[in-house]
């Protein structure tokens, strides 16, 4: 019984920490919208309908620039704004995320140290 109690509290613990994971994001030249990401199903979908940058050639573009090791990438909106946020692992060990504009697949400017 006490085992299943732990198992709750820890997932419900990685739901949370998922969730902030996710609404992290930075502000946008001031702008106060929650970041939403997309699931890998709608991702595809939200690429072919709005004709957005094939995230490989995003993730090694962000890698490079920030000299790291892709990690984790997910394509996310705020507003009409489409942006892939890419998690990248540094040769310190820290923990980089960029974001990468997913029409034309140029960097943007925010990006996030942990």
């Amino acid at each position: 019984m006490l085992l299943t109690a732990v198992k709750i509290a820890f997932a419900l613990s990685a739901i949370a920490s998922a969730g902030a994971l996710c609404g992290e994001g930075g502000a946008w030249a001031g702008e106060t919208a929650p970041l939403e990401c997309f699931s890998t199903p709608e991702t595809r979908q939200q690429i072919a309908s709005h004709k957005l940058a094939e995230p490989f050639a995003s993730i090694q573009a962000a890698a490079g620039g920030d000299h790291g090791e892709p990690i984790g990438a997910k394509l996310c909106r705020r507003g009409e704004e489409f942006v892939y946020e890419i998690r990248l692992l540094r040769r310190d060990g820290r923990v980089v995320t960029s974001y990468v504009d997913a029409v034309s697949g140029k960097p943007h400017p925010t990006r996030k140290e942990r």
